[in-house]
């Protein structure tokens, strides 16, 4: 990957984390991603998904949020900036009662650079 290529995909995983208190990165056609989303649709509580395999740099974003959050897979899951995990994590987060709790934070986490 261009070091162009690298700076435009850490920017846009940064920015998109950033801004959307719910993101999920995930690949249109993931069983796994279309279970988180409906989580969340089942909440109502609003989303930004990022389709890796619709993205002209999927794969290096895929590559870089293993670099931020240690996870190869889809769907990603960050909650006002804290990485959630996957989409056992997020089910499990639900059960738990820590989705709700970082959902009503008010500060976000700020993700260190990477």
């Amino acid at each position: 990957m261009s070091a162009q290529i690298a700076s435009t995909v850490r920017s846009l995983v940064r920015s998109s984390i950033a801004s959307n208190p719910v993101m999920i990165f995930s690949k249109s056609y993931c069983p796994y991603c279309m279970r988180v989303k409906d989580l969340f649709d089942d909440l109502a509580v609003p989303y930004k998904a990022l389709e890796l395999d619709e993205h002209e740099y999927g794969d290096d974003i895929q590559l870089h949020l293993k670099k931020i959050s240690g996870q190869s897979t889809v769907p990603n899951v960050f909650i006002k900036g804290i990485h959630l995990g996957g989409s056992d994590d997020t089910h499990a987060a639900k059960q738990s009662g820590k989705l709700k709790e970082l959902l009503n934070k008010d500060v976000w986490t700020t993700l260190p650079d990477a």
